[in-house]
């Protein structure tokens, strides 16, 4: 049966809350596939971008890509916890940031800001609505704490469009097409990305509602992957909290053709982390997660560890009984000591 294009009333956390048909959102992630991939065919070649560090691997910062003007902001509605809306940032010519962005109530403003950062096939609305799916409580969760919320859109093969005779704009193999042409004008997919989300950042940490002092950072699988590549990149982000998203296996450099999907597996997890200590660092992992094997993270793990031992309580590593999706607590319980 075929989502229905209303908002309806949920029950979690005790309240009725807002919800919305994922579907609502479908021409806004297309639109944002469409610029991305004509700013990456309109860029001119150069070098594939080639380097011992993050920002020389990937080419980062992305060319081009530069915070313009005012956010143009369309209201979604509100509920108990706060008050939803769409967000685009303007970036350059026909190119847009796009996401949710989550205002909590009941609590005294500014806040600090928490990006919550949705993984493959996924994007923001899923991560939200109707039970938010392997997220669980990422987004909402984080708007309970009180947080401000912004949630980006990276550009994924949106599967459950698919569902029930849909169909989408966006190919399933767009990741690994668009990181490959990128690589082939000094970039990369995660350099355009995380660029675009230090864009986003330059707009969204002078909005009054905001304490642009304290900016965590969380998100699942390749949210996981993205949130340690812009931590290291932006230390605005004075938190990060990665679930099921570290890379546990020997970095690729050079072909985009090496890269399955348009990975983010420039750098070891350890190399990443060492960009982003001393700052805190949340890890948490599940102990059945059938694509992530526990035995192939804890090697990967120590290594984190030793990066961290001069500084051993700002990282907080975390197994759960669980499979392939994200915890909240042990993420809340973490941004309570280092955001508050």
């Amino acid at each position: 049966m075929r989502l229905i294009a209303l908002l309806l009333p949920a029950l979690a956390f005790g309240q009725a809350l807002l919800e919305e048909d994922l579907l609502k959102s479908k021409p806004h992630r297309e639109a944002q596939y469409e610029q991305l991939k004509f700013y990456a065919e309109s860029l001119p070649a150069k070098p594939e971008p080639r380097g011992d560090t993050l920002r020389a691997t990937i080419g980062y910062p992305a060319p081009g890509i530069l915070a313009q003007g005012s956010p143009r902001e369309e209201r979604i509605g509100e509920d108990a916890l706060g008050v939803y809306s769409r967000l685009w940032i303007r970036t350059g010519p026909g190119m847009e940031v796009y996401g949710l962005y989550l205002v909590p109530k009941n609590v005294k403003l500014p806040r600090p800001l928490v990006i919550a950062q949705h993984g493959g096939a996924g994007f923001p609305e899923l991560a939200l609505f109707h039970g938010g799916a392997n997220y669980h409580d990422m987004i909402r969760g984080a708007l309970k704490e009180g947080y401000v919320v912004w949630a980006p859109l990276t550009v994924m093969h949106p599967r459950r469009d698919l569902q029930n005779g849909g169909s989408s704009l966006i190919p399933a193999d767009v990741r690994k097409e668009l990181d490959a042409l990128l690589r082939t004008k000094g970039t990369s997919l995660a350099a355009v990305e995380v660029t675009k989300i230090a864009a986003s950042l330059d707009v969204l940490l002078r909005r009054k509602e905001i304490d642009a002092r304290r900016v965590g950072m969380t998100g699942l699988s390749y949210g996981g992957y993205y949130t340690m590549y812009a931590a290291a990149l932006d230390k605005r982000i004075t938190a990060a909290a990665g679930s099921c998203g570290m890379r546990v296996f020997p970095a690729v450099r050079g072909s985009a053709t090496e890269r399955p999907d348009g990975r983010l597996i420039d750098l070891d997890a350890a190399e990443v982390a060492r960009l982003i200590a001393p700052r805190p660092l949340h890890l948490q992992f599940g102990l059945s997660d059938e694509g992530l094997k526990i035995a192939d993270v804890r090697p990967m793990a120590e290594k984190v560890k030793a990066v961290y031992a001069a500084a051993p309580a700002k990282l907080d590593y975390v197994e759960f009984d669980g499979k392939h999706e994200f915890r909240g607590e042990p993420v809340w319980t973490f941004f309570r000591k280092w955001l508050q």
